[in-house]
């Protein structure tokens, strides 16, 4: 049965529409209600427009679809067992004081429903926005809600509240200044679904960006132990909503404690008070303020709350899934680059300004309105030793891991962890020939660049590194060491190639060990550990610089610290490789030199205890070729230049010396060119030379007997037949060359000249 108590204190109409009406008998069938209506009031039972069952409404005898009940007492009868799902019924009472209208004026409607039942306030045609108590509407039409001794809020029209449901009984209240003519508005009352919160508030958000606040029942006094209220909020598509807290207080608990309690798609997610909210998160949910058992204290200790949930539209939502369960050691780290930014990052339906993605396990990631360049990485890789003494390995490359194409930002640092064993050393190495060290002021060249540093005992920076230098492997002795790796103006994610190889190796004597190849006129400026601030106390580095036996080096010092110490002596020190002998050492107290080294050699510094200032050294060193070999290229070249010049003086001799060269003559004369004038005629020849001789006759003993000597080993014989003249025919002629006088000789008697 459902009991209404109206009273009214004002002279106009104002209606309320009542559903779902529950029964107090049965007759013939069908549920019963009595009902005593006052003169002033009328009530009309309608059948509902959406209703499909069959039912009527009985009045004595007189059976029909609807009806208006008239005054005194009735009995109402109805033909089907749930009548509430078909009639709707409607209430009105008419009130005439005009005497009345200068006063303020309370309108309140007592609601009651069954034991454990509630009923629904639904205001969808006004629809209400809460308020502060102490504030005012601007239409100067407040309202008031109440459920027992707990007021639920104050309310104005025009809002985002649609409905409430309260357990078992309600209050509605409806207050008027006076001389404020009453504006005629109507709220539905129905039964409602069965809850075991003091109430629901539902809200239905507007599809535009927009701001609502909300506070707890008897804000801002305490909301009843042990109690809870919920409100439901409808988020329209594409909208983001956001809670935040402004103002709140938290009661000492004896059980439990105070929480807020959001249900989120199936999933329930508890938040405390002093905690971040629920940000940007699509379609409704429900929120719940959940009490504890107070104890009994000071009034202070109560629980109060403000809070303010926002919607604002998002044109965008990527989807992302990182599946780090078979990393170890891995970290992503992922923020926003302007806090500012329209960028919404959730991990797990969750937003937050930053997120951590965590190795052994899968994260789900939302990227709302957000561009590649909104976001920024950060990855962190730890590699450490299995065991804490006697770890030795070799050849780990640092490379920067692999990241899900849906995962945006850009990758603007990796960091390596570094953890060696207690008595070990870190050994450096790049595959990318060899590292520069980079000091302020100077610019990379590769894609990315490399710092160093030291985690204990102060977290010292050793340096900056870029790929393709001189220095091909760097020892350092420590326990734990973190390398960074930095774009020069790229996106890390495009590097696929290592950065470095790493190596836990035994421990060595020095602090630092560089080991350094300069090539020949490229100076290499080389600073000392943690420079410009200083190196540690008591440290010492060493560069170990090898170079070819034809070069020499120039070792300058071009920025060295002042500093005093405590004790000992900072120190400088040159000696040859595989030598205790010092080619140079330098202390504090003196004023540095440069030297000049012709062999490979160490450069070894320590620091001691400073008293004032810190130990921090530039060096430069400079291939140059060595002057003893200058001295011989230039003697070898004068040799070669003397040795060119005798050889074209000795040429050109004997070009200019006529060469013997036999010719026939077939007009009859026989001449040697070059050695003799020109050739007389016949009538100035003389007489007794031979016109035709036969050699085999004259010099046959000759040939003969040379042959058997072996005197013409070094000559070969040609016998010449060629075309004569009739008139001076030269028969069987011997033409004998000596090739190793270069040059062609007739054999013809002397007699013949």
């Amino acid at each position: 049965a459902t009991l209404w108590n109206v009273l009214f204190k004002n002279e106009l109409l104002y209606a309320i529409s009542l559903q779902n009406i529950s029964a107090i008998g049965f007759y013939s069938g069908g549920p019963a209600l009595t009902i005593n209506l006052h003169s002033s009031t009328t009530i009309h039972i309608n059948r509902s427009e959406t209703a499909q069952q069959k039912c009527e409404v009985c009045i004595g005898s007189f059976c029909q679809s609807s009806v208006t009940l008239p005054n005194g007492l009735v009995s109402v009868v109805f033909s089907c067992l749930q009548p509430e799902d078909i009639f709707i019924v409607e209430i009105i009472r008419h009130i005439e004081y005009p005497s009345l209208q200068n006063f303020s004026r309370t309108f309140t409607w007592n609601v009651r429903a069954l034991v454990q039942e509630t009923f629904r306030l639904d205001f969808t045609t006004t629809g209400l926005q809460q308020i502060r108590p102490t504030e005012s509407c601007q239409d100067k039409h407040v309202y008031s809600v109440s459920t027992g001794t707990t007021r639920l809020g104050i309310f104005c029209r025009h809002g985002t509240i649609k409905e409430m449901q309260v357990l078992n009984e309600g209050t509605v209240s409806l207050w008027v200044p006076g001389n404020r003519q009453l504006v005629t508005a109507t709220f539905g009352v129905s039964l409602g679904q069965e809850i075991t919160s003091l109430g629901i508030i539902n809200i239905t958000l507007p599809a535009e960006n927009s701001s609502q606040e909300f506070f707890s029942p008897n804000y801002p006094d305490s909301f009843p132990d042990d109690d809870v209220i919920m409100w439901s909020f409808h988020v329209p598509p594409k909208y983001y909503a956001t809670v935040h807290i402004l103002n709140h207080t938290e009661p000492r608990c004896r059980r439990k404690d105070a929480r807020l309690e959001y249900q989120l798609n199936g999933r329930t997610v508890v938040k405390k008070l002093n905690e971040a909210q629920l940000s940007e998160h699509p379609g409704p949910f429900n929120l719940s303020l959940q009490n504890c058992k107070k104890d009994t204290g000071p009034p202070s200790s109560s629980l109060s709350l403000q809070f303010r949930v926002s919607a604002t539209r998002r044109s965008s939502e990527g989807l992302c899934n990182v599946d780090l369960t078979k990393e170890e050691g891995l970290l992503i780290h992922i923020k926003k680059k302007k806090p500012t930014s329209a960028c919404i990052l959730k991990l797990n339906s969750h937003a937050q300004e930053t997120v951590t993605i965590r190795s052994e396990k899968t994260s789900y990631l939302s990227f709302i309105d957000c561009l590649e360049q909104d976001l920024l990485l950060t990855i962190n890789k730890t590699l450490a030793c299995p065991q804490q003494t006697n770890c030795l390995f070799s050849g780990v490359s640092l490379k920067v891991p692999a990241l899900e194409k849906c995962l945006l930002g850009v990758l603007e640092q990796v960091t390596w962890h570094l953890y060696a064993s207690q008595h070990g050393t870190v050994e450096l190495m790049s595959p990318m020939g060899g590292l520069r060290q980079l000091l302020p002021g100077q610019t990379c060249n590769g894609s990315a660049f490399l710092t160093v540093s030291e985690d204990e005992p102060q977290g010292i920076t050793v340096g900056q590194f870029c790929p393709q230098g001189p220095i091909q492997k760097v020892q350092i002795r420590v326990t734990n060491l973190t390398v960074s790796a930095c774009p020069n103006g790229n996106d890390l994610r495009k590097i696929s190639y290592p950065l470095l190889n790493v190596s836990f190796t035994k421990m060595i004597g020095e602090s630092y060990i560089f080991t350094v190849l300069p090539k020949k006129d490229m100076a290499v400026l080389l600073a000392t550990p943690a420079w410009p601030a200083g190196m540690r106390p008591h440290s010492t580095v060493s560069w170990i610089v090898t170079f070819s036996s034809k070069v020499q080096a120039h070792v300058g010092f071009s920025n060295i610290s002042r500093l005093t110490c405590q004790n000992r002596y900072a120190c400088i020190k040159v000696q040859k490789q595989g030598s205790w002998d010092h080619l140079y050492s330098w202390k504090e107290d003196e004023k540095p030199k440069d030297i000049v080294v012709k062999e490979s050699f160490y450069l070894n510094m320590s620091n001691c205890m400073p008293l004032k200032g810190a130990f921090s050294v530039v060096s430069q060193i400079t291939l140059q070729t060595s002057k003893d070999v200058l001295v011989n290229i230039i003697i070898s070249v004068v040799i070669l230049l003397l040795l060119l010049l005798i050889i074209s003086t000795v040429v050109k001799k004997k070009k200019q010396k006529a060469s013997m060269v036999s010719v026939y003559n077939p007009n009859g004369h026989v001449f040697l060119p070059g050695l003799h004038g020109i050739p007389q005629t016949t009538e100035d020849e003389d007489f007794h030379i031979y016109h035709c001789i036969d050699d085999t006759l004259v010099y046959g003993h000759l040939l003969k007997d040379g042959m058997k000597i072996n005197q013409f080993e070094d000559y070969c014989v040609f016998f010449f037949f060629g075309i004569f003249s009739h008139k001076y025919p030269l028969k069987g002629l011997t033409l004998v060359l000596q090739m190793s006088d270069l040059f062609i000789r007739f054999m013809t008697p002397k007699t013949f000249a």
